[in-house]
């Protein structure tokens, strides 16, 4: 999968919405309810992940690349162990089940593209019993900055205290940006409804973010022979849905996400700039339960619309 994120700037699919425990209300009630998470060691979720992309490009001369796709992965939580603070070691893994070939007016592109199925990436994660995420980490330094940017806004974390339907909360948090001055990401989540997902009664989380970050490049044909010049990267996107969570067993049945990105490359040479590209990307992401493996050797499987 990691070839897939320079393409999507994000798509490991994630997920890590996550598996949160209530304790016990009916979908009638208007009671407030405590989210925790309740995972034990060896529980392991698997979900499925399906993405659909579209990505527009318009170049330095006005013209056009549309590009289209869907992929599907796979992606594994597995709970490895909680700590005397209570904070829980989790190992997130995903691989790329299905990959169309992309529908591109950018031939070149076309031509030179590989299908990314098989393709495994890895993260592993700490997050407090509320749900926040303490750290992120991963062999690729990318790989942890487009978790932290692309999902971890969609994992809320909650109150420390009951909340009953219609509350809502803010979250933000600061992202080191690997080529740049590190982000700030603001997120808004409220507890909006009660739904029947399957056979789980779900509260319905709607969440929304934001951020704003500049990278820096070198580009090797652009800036060739000159010492004051340097390519920007200026991002802009957003992030909207909703979380399903099975709030009597504990966990996240589906999540649905929009994630678009607005950005523009240009180059800076001395106080000249002179732009490249602009590019508006939009993924629609739906994230599905398909299995849960008991740390006590119990299985059981989900069909999830």
């Amino acid at each position: 999968m990691m070839s897939r994120f320079p393409l999507r700037c994000r798509c490991i699919g994630w997920l890590v919405a996550m598996v949160l425990s209530g304790c016990g209300e009916n979908s009638s009630s208007t009671s407030p309810i405590f989210f925790e998470f309740k995972q034990q060691p060896g529980d392991k979720y698997v979900y499925k992940i399906a993405d659909e992309v579209n990505w527009s490009i318009v170049d330095s001369a006005g013209k056009v690349f549309d590009t289209h796709h869907v992929q599907e992965q796979k992606s594994i939580m597995k709970f490895l162990r909680i700590d005397s603070t209570a904070v829980r070691e989790i190992a997130l893994s995903f691989i790329v089940t299905y990959d169309s070939i992309l529908s591109t007016t950018d031939t070149l592109r076309l031509r030179s593209r590989k299908s990314q199925v098989g393709e495994k990436s890895e993260l592993q994660l700490h997050m407090n019993p509320n749900g926040r995420i303490v750290s992120v980490a991963s062999s690729n330094p990318r790989l942890t900055f487009f978790y932290e940017t692309g999902y971890r806004p969609s994992q809320p974390a909650f109150p420390e205290h009951a909340i009953a339907r219609g509350y809502s909360w803010t979250q933000d948090f600061t992202v080191n940006v690997p080529r740049g001055e590190p982000c700030k990401v603001s997120a808004e989540y409220q507890f909006t409804a009660f739904e029947r997902i399957g056979e789980f009664d779900c509260a319905v989380i709607s969440f929304k973010s934001e951020l704003h970050y500049v990278e820096a490049f070198k580009p090797k044909e652009a800036c060739a022979g000159l010492s004051d010049c340097a390519g920007l990267y200026d991002s802009r996107s957003t992030s909207a849905g909703k979380l399903y969570f099975a709030y009597r067993e504990g966990f996240v049945v589906k999540k649905e996400n929009l994630i678009t990105i607005v950005s523009e490359m240009a180059i800076k040479s001395g106080d000249k700039v002179t732009k490249l590209s602009d590019s508006e990307f939009r993924d629609q992401e739906k994230i599905t339960l398909e299995a849960i493996y008991r740390n006590r050797g119990e299985k059981t499987m989900f069909k999830i619309e």
